[in-house]
């Protein structure tokens, strides 16, 4: 079944695409959204594992620099929501689920699939090294300035204060372009055929979130 799934990566990034959409609509509906939000990190896990199943000739090494990413991931936000000094002052709210040291063991994942899906799409891009961690995380950046206030609204976190601070999006930046510069310095060139649609698919997911929490 899994290899038959494989074929036909067109079908699956169509399927995600209403996948995600479904969400939108679960999460702006007052009578689902608690229900919705509860399937947040259940849908983290949904999307890396797709995405690691499209991944393609799979070595030991690519698996622990993923697991390295993820924890790295990790441990960036359990300094940053602990401290304040990296991200700026925040905590974490109830939607990204259980939490060691005041973090979500979901950001860790999100970290790598975003990390994961946006180096592929660089790729399409640039294929200069340098460019590419640029590009890499400005991709990242815009993503974030769409996430963030979703993410105060639906309570994945909130921060000290009424607007999120430039800090965040300056140390977003840097832990981006730090964990691809891991990822491609530790793995060869890396193929992905749903990699690229599924970041653009997130992003829009965040955009559509935040036009209909605008008008509501």
């Amino acid at each position: 079944m899994i290899e038959n799934v494989r074929k036909y990566p067109v079908l699956l990034i169509i399927f995600l695409s209403l996948f995600y959409l479904v969400g939108v609509f679960g999460l702006t509906c007052e009578r689902t959204q608690s229900v919705f939000q509860s399937l947040v990190p259940f849908t983290l896990l949904f999307s890396l594992y797709f995405l690691l199943l499209f991944h393609e000739n799979p070595t030991r090494r690519f698996f622990l620099t993923a697991f390295i990413i993820m924890l790295l991931g990790y441990l960036v936000e359990v300094a940053g929501v602990n401290t304040g000094v990296i991200f700026g002052e925040y905590v974490y709210g109830k939607t990204l689920g259980a939490k060691i040291w005041n973090t979500p063991l979901m950001i860790g994942v999100n970290w790598l699939l975003l990390i994961y899906s946006a180096w592929i799409l660089t790729g399409f891009i640039t294929r200069n090294r340098w460019l590419r961690y640029l590009v890499g995380g400005a991709a990242m950046l815009l993503y974030d300035i769409v996430l963030e206030p979703v993410a105060i609204r639906l309570d994945m976190w909130n921060w000290h204060g009424e607007n999120v601070p430039f800090q965040n999006y300056f140390a977003w930046f840097v832990t981006s372009v730090i964990l691809f510069v891991i990822l491609d310095m530790n793995t060869r060139q890396i193929k992905n055929k749903i990699a690229p649609a599924l970041f653009i698919i997130q992003v829009m997911f965040f955009v559509l979130l935040n036009i209909i929490f605008h008008y509501q």
